[in-house]
């Protein structure tokens, strides 16, 4: 595993959730300096994720049938330099940016997991895609935190760190790509949409929606304010509290292939998804806020579980030619569950706030119950 492709994708990886992660600390700062109200700022996130939902699949066919290489670097550069230039522009001209910035990143996480699955095989693969969620993970612990003190000093400062997408696109180019047997478009559409209805393929997805709902519903949106209203924690608390569970994620990732060969795929969903329903039925009742370390470790042992499990079932099913578009829509699986988490929960959490991890632990629930009669 110790070659010199895996750092190439796991750099691609990086780029590839840096967009928001790294700004988010700073929005405030963008807010009062250029005198823009809490909506306006959100547009900064909106438009960039939007490409991503609608355009992916679309650049997954583009590179199963013209070549990884051909869209993953013109992506990197496009995410580089319009990202940058957001530092330099008025904020109409900013938004623009953004949305250019979103096609260029719309599909690169998918796109980093395609090419492990044209790279390696088997136990490989698996363990591959473990470091690729191990990485990941550290990068969403850590990019808040670099946003956060590079907009002390300026709040252009976070934006230049998109620049490091060129770089990367740079090294993408020592990739050996592997070369994608052609056939006539009618062919691989028909080819594509077969696999798209295959069932492993459909609950891979549908459990993929159900992870990014738990997590950015009530992970990432909600527990901050369960945390402040029970504990007074402040921002810094509820980063820690946060960032545990990234960390737990990376390491259980890490060793995917332990689980994979002692359990199968299907098992090790299920049982990640047994943690992902324990963290959320503690979350309403644990009295302290360091007792929170025993949710943070649940769910970090779920998603780390859970998350390079589903990858290695989807790039498993899809053969190297139907490959970038299988694990394109997947990404717009994830990018749906990342919309639509928020908003569930913040339906349920008018209502009441524990239901929201209640409701979370039942969609877990429900997950582990598709495994069992479906597989």
């Amino acid at each position: 595993m110790r070659d010199r492709v895996l750092p190439v994708i796991f750099a691609i990886t990086l780029i590839g959730v840096i967009g928001v992660a790294i700004l988010a600390p700073a929005f405030p700062k963008i807010a009062h300096e250029l005198n823009l109200s809490k909506s306006d700022v959100a547009l900064l996130v909106t438009l960039f994720t939007l490409p991503g939902v609608v355009l992916a699949p679309i650049i997954g066919i583009m590179a199963d049938r013209y070549g990884r290489k051909e869209i993953l670097i013109p992506s990197l550069f496009l995410f580089g330099v319009a990202g940058t230039l957001c530092a330099f522009v008025d904020f109409r001209l900013m938004l623009i940016l953004r949305f250019l910035q979103g096609i260029g990143g719309a599909a690169l996480t998918s796109l980093a997991a395609t090419l492990i699955g044209d790279l390696y095989y088997g136990m490989d693969r698996a363990k591959a895609l473990g470091y690729n969620a191990s990485i990941l993970s550290i990068g969403t612990a850590s990019y808040p935190l670099a946003g956060g003190l590079l907009a002390l000093f300026d709040w252009r400062y976070p934006f230049f760190t998109f620049i490091l997408a060129i770089p990367v696109g740079i090294a993408a180019m020592t990739i050996p790509y592997k070369e994608i047997r052609q056939v006539e478009f009618k062919s691989y559409a028909k080819e594509s949409m077969r696999l798209l209805k295959n069932s492993s393929l459909l609950l891979g997805f549908v459990s993929g929606i159900i992870v990014f709902v738990i997590l950015y519903g009530a992970f990432i949106t909600y527990l901050p304010f369960l945390l402040n209203i029970k504990f007074m924690a402040d921002s810094a608390t509820i980063g820690i509290v946060q960032s545990s569970m990234s960390i737990v994620t990376a390491i259980t990732a890490s060793k995917i292939d332990f689980f994979l060969r002692k359990f199968g795929e299907d098992k090790t969903i299920k049982l990640g998804s047994l943690f992902y329903m324990s963290s959320m039925l503690l979350t309403p009742f644990i009295p302290s806020l360091w007792l929170f370390i025993a949710v943070t470790i649940l769910f970090g042992l779920g998603h780390g579980t859970v998350l390079p499990a589903i990858q290695n079932l989807v790039v498993s099913v899809a053969p190297t030619e139907n490959r970038a578009i299988v694990m394109t829509v997947y990404g717009s699986m994830v990018r749906i569950g990342q919309t639509v988490g928020p908003l569930i929960a913040a339906f349920i959490a008018y209502y009441s706030l524990d239901a929201v991890f209640i409701f979370s632990a039942i969609l877990a629930a429900i997950a582990m119950l598709l495994y069992q009669i479906l597989r």
